[in-house]
């Protein structure tokens, strides 16, 4: 990965290069972002350049050393890659070099990608993604080798949140690596990494890609017209993944299930309302959690589509439909009761509430705001 390859985040690329020329890379790093900004591509250009061995006008590695061609090829013996896995067999041990070979073919498809698109690639199903307390003894033994061709020996921790207090086996690590060692932590929440992690990195935060350069690699690369890529920016947020997502209409799953709940509360068809529910608590839990992010964005552009007019709204055609359906139907001083539901909601089942009682329970809270009526009470 080169750094003329990363979309915008001209400061970040700068202040890393510029560590590396006054030789004041700090040991232990810690990226924070958010979704689709670019954190691990940019963690995998600065070890690509680290170890590269003719920077390319000091800015960017050159691409062409056999330092750069195994870093692009993500078979470096020097830098190391570690990421939430699944258990394989549940008498087995699950580390991140069990699953390098399916790691590389993501990162080489996608290197913005999320969890949950990390979970699809491994067929996880209802499994959700850790860090062990296994995985951190073998970070331990892996950076305790002596360098095998490098300048450098790098670790990238992608999602370290997902350590959880397996984290504390490397404190001491993360304190006084061995020398010419760099570990780079990856975090969406610093708010779920160990205080005394964080207390032990140098942060770097890393902002939402800038509007205007996301629309432009979306006309240049993926040839989209000035007025597909505005909209599109405007709905990703600065997030690339997700831009890459209403490209290829990913989200039409996440939108025909929701659709067909709201109809399903309206009309009050107990069967079917029970057999959606059944559905969705067997979807696994971070379908779920992405379900919930799509209704929290819905529910809010019905909230701005109700105050201000459709001119506003960023919603797509089938998506508008739905929402003007809605607000014909929902009272303006409901919608801060139902966004609350569904955040109320989201918050849960990321710390693992039961599925079914969890959506179950919902549907019975918003078919009273959106219809009026009790579930299961009325014919």
């Amino acid at each position: 990965m080169f750094f003329s390859q990363i979309i915008g985040q001209k400061e970040i690329k700068k202040r890393l290069v510029q560590s590396v020329k006054e030789n004041r890379v700090s040991h232990t790093q810690l990226f924070v972002s958010s979704e689709g900004s670019g954190d691990l591509p940019i963690a995998l250009a600065f070890a690509q350049y680290l170890n590269c061995e003719n920077k390319l006008n000091e800015d960017d590695s050159c691409g062409k050393c056999p330092s750069c061609i195994k870093a692009q090829k993500m078979i470096h013996p020097d830098i190391h890659y570690s990421y939430p896995v699944i258990k394989s067999k549940p008498d087995k041990v699950s580390l991140s070099t069990d699953f390098v070979k399916q790691w590389r073919e993501a990162i080489m498809v996608n290197p913005y990608l999320n969890l949950l698109d990390w979970l699809d690639f491994l067929n996880a199903e209802n499994k959700q993604g850790n860090i062990t307390a296994d995985e951190c003894r073998d970070i331990i033994h892996k950076l305790s080798l002596k360098i095998f061709e490098s300048q450098y020996k790098i670790l990238i921790m992608w999602m370290a949140e997902y350590m959880g207090n397996s984290g504390n086996i490397l404190l001491k690590l993360f304190e006084e690596p061995p020398e010419k060692t760099l570990i780079i932590l990856i975090t969406k929440s610093r708010d779920q990494l160990l205080s005394t992690i964080v207390s032990r990195c140098q942060s770097l935060n890393i902002p939402c890609i800038v509007d205007a350069e996301l629309a432009n690699v979306l006309t240049e690369r993926h040839t989209l017209s000035r007025e597909e890529a505005r909209k599109i920016v405007r709905k990703s947020e600065g997030n690339y993944n997700e831009a890459l997502k209403l490209i290829s209409n990913i989200e039409d799953d996440n939108q025909q299930l929701f659709r067909k709940w709201m109809l399903l509360l309206h009309q009050n068809n107990t069967e079917d309302i029970l057999n959606w529910v059944d559905e969705m608590s067997r979807r696994g839990r971070e379908n779920q959690k992405s379900f919930f992010r799509y209704g929290l964005e819905f529910f809010r552009e019905c909230l701005v589509l109700q105050h201000t007019g459709e001119k506003n709204s960023q919603l797509y055609e089938e998506e508008k439909r739905l929402a003007f359906w809605l607000t014909e139907r929902v009272e303006l001083d409901k919608w801060e009761l139902i966004i609350g539901l569904f955040e109320r909601s989201h918050y849960h089942i990321e710390r693992n509430a039961h599925p079914k009682i969890l959506f179950m329970n919902l549907s019975i809270q918003l078919q009273n705001l959106i219809s009026n009526k009790k579930l299961f009470l009325s014919a």
